[in-house]
């Protein structure tokens, strides 16, 4: 028998389940969806065709800078680096 481990992360994807759309968190035995609208929740399995899974859902702060904006700063680097060297010059 396999042993089924959760993960630390729940996945979630945006979805439709019918006409229906919400939020579907991966679990043990398929996705439990939470319908928008209403806040019902229910078990639904893989091979269901009616769920529809969009996009991941992702548990990031929307203040949060992303990484890309944080290295373009000259401030993320606070005077470690001289300069040119991470062009190669001395």
């Amino acid at each position: 028998m396999a042993t089924v481990h959760t993960l630390r992360t729940p996945v979630k994807h945006y979805a439709h389940y019918g006409d229906v759309e919400g939020i579907a968190t991966l679990v043990a035995g398929g996705y439990s969806f939470r319908a928008d609208a209403t806040g019902e929740r229910r078990l639904v399995a893989y091979n269901d065709v009616d769920l529809v899974l969009h996009g991941r859902v992702e548990e990031t702060p929307v203040d949060a800078m992303p990484l890309w904006k944080k290295l373009a700063s000259p401030d993320y680097y606070n005077g470690t680096t001289r300069r040119g060297t991470l062009a190669g010059g001395r």
